[in-house]
């Protein structure tokens, strides 16, 4: 496809440590791998050293994005790209790159000011099995990589061109989102439906970051952490329902943070070969029923 293959792991911003130290490992099953002296907090979900990252900050919001490429000539892809349409980026020196567990890493910014950390040679531990808190298995990762993420764009049109002309990202479908009547793009990198998806709505109040996904391995574990959302008082944000277009059964819980979490399974695997490029104008075919957080519905 391109240079990029998978969502390698995201950084974010988080003004309430400690409930993240809860609600990561009680809610989400993901394992707190390393507690730094900053008090950033590194989080697993499966066999890599690093997936979620959650540096201690005022504000809460996405902090940088890293792409894997499988190897440097995929690394190479990028910065060729790059150089083409004349956007500069960082060579991250050895040092660094090594000391957050990547062979080799290049830094930029997408239009929206998204700061994208390209790299190649995640570290991974083998020899030290994910062990998720709460007896989960670990999440669908593998080829298809972390999960997805949505973010909200002020600059749709420039963003759609940059992922899908310059990185290499295919376009697999757009939606209209109900209420807002916004538009929303969802782009691939590997089989996995999208990793990445951008909504047409400029992020004035509140995160870019509209939500990650985690996918589980059966209905049964996105069942378990429905009702360990529950039973810890987390706030479900959207309630469980079926996707149009990616065919994920999920439920979506509030983070500490503002931003959300879909918890998911059952999603399709493209074959390049046969997808047709369509758009859906709802986003949901059943449920996904939205709830309004506490401290807006009280406005």
């Amino acid at each position: 496809m391109s240079g990029i293959d998978t969502l390698g792991y995201i950084g974010f911003n988080a003004s309430d440590m400690a409930a993240w130290k809860k609600f990561a490992p009680e809610v989400l099953g993901l394992q707190i791998a390393e507690e730094l002296e900053d008090g950033t907090l590194v989080l697993r979900a499966d066999s890599h050293q690093r997936r979620i990252i959650l540096h201690p900050s005022d504000q809460d919001d996405v902090a940088y994005v890293g792409w894997e490429c499988r190897s440097r000539e995929g690394l190479d892809e990028v910065r060729s790209a790059l150089q083409s349409a004349n956007i500069p980026f960082e060579n991250v020196a050895m040092e660094e790159a090594r000391s957050l567990s990547v062979r080799e890493m290049i830094r930029f910014s997408d239009n929206d000011g998204v700061l994208i950390e390209v790299h190649y040679g995640p570290t991974i531990l083998s020899n030290q099995p994910f062990v998720s808190p709460v007896g989960a298995r670990p999440f669908v990762t593998q080829e298809q990589g972390l999960g997805h993420l949505v973010l909200a764009s002020g600059e749709y049109s420039k963003q759609n061109t940059f992922y899908q002309q310059v990185l290499g990202f295919k376009p697999t479908d757009t939606l209209t989102i109900p209420g807002i009547n916004s538009e929303a793009s969802f782009m691939r990198v590997n089989q996995r439906h999208h990793s990445l998806a951008l909504v047409d709505m400029a992020p004035t109040h509140g995160p870019r970051l509209h939500h990650i996904m985690l996918e589980m391995q059966s209905l049964d574990e996105v069942g378990f952490a429905y009702s360990r959302a529950r039973a810890a008082g987390a706030h479900i944000l959207i309630d469980l329902g079926r996707h149009v277009n990616d065919n994920m059964l999920s439920f979506y819980v509030l983070t500490p943070s503002g931003w959300a979490v879909e918890i998911g399974w059952g999603g399709v695997q493209i074959d390049d070969e046969t997808w047709h490029v369509t758009h859906y104008p709802t986003n949901s075919s059943w449920g996904h029923e939205f709830h309004m957080p506490p401290s807006k519905a009280s406005n």
